[in-house]
């Protein structure tokens, strides 16, 4: 229910931390996304995807 109550897109109204985590892990995709090794590009990725999620919807 906390997600209904909340004001912006999808219902999110991030705070400072979750915001601070969203911009680590864009800078973590820019830094590791132009890496010529598959597992620093793609790991970069799937890393920065998870914490933004979990920034967002897992409330910790």
């Amino acid at each position: 229910m906390n997600l209904l109550a909340t004001a912006g897109p999808f219902g999110i109204s991030p705070s400072a931390d979750q915001l601070m985590v969203i911009n680590l892990s864009a800078i973590l995709v820019g830094i590791t996304f132009n890496a010529p090794q598959k597992v620093i590009k793609w790991g970069g990725l799937v890393i920065a995807v998870v914490t933004a999620t979990c920034a967002l919807w897992c409330g910790h």
